[in-house]
């Protein structure tokens, strides 16, 4: 599965004008952490289409492992530091499990969604 850019941050977003994106043409408010403009889906593609880019990673620390945060040129904004985790319990039905249902994807291009 490849990480989504958290790009949340006022940084990220040009209230003044669209630029050109670097990726595909089309005009964007959007901006990388460099000032490039750039959608937020173009820079996730070229993050998955680039693995042996420079990479970022997070600090490791005694409660969460190094992390991958994207290539040096497009990078999230890393992990949410929100440390409450849910809390899940398996619900006993007596229905069968749903049966499993895999979309048809190009080649390549499985994980690249975002909502």
């Amino acid at each position: 599965m490849v990480p989504l850019l958290d790009w949340g941050d006022a940084r990220h977003f040009d209230r003044a004008r669209n630029l050109a994106c670097c990726l595909c043409g089309r005009p964007t408010p959007m901006r990388s952490h460099a000032g490039e403009a750039v959608h937020k889906v173009c820079a996730e593609d070229w993050n998955a289409t680039h693995p042996h880019e420079a990479r970022r990673y997070t600090p490791p620390s005694k409660d969460r492992p190094q992390h991958d945060i994207g290539t040096w040129r497009f990078h999230n904004d890393g992990p949410i530091t929100d440390q409450r985790a849910p809390i899940l319990t398996p619900v006993a039905t007596d229905s069968p499990p749903p049966a499993v249902v895999d979309i048809d994807v190009e080649p390549g291009q499985r994980g690249l969604f975002a909502a």
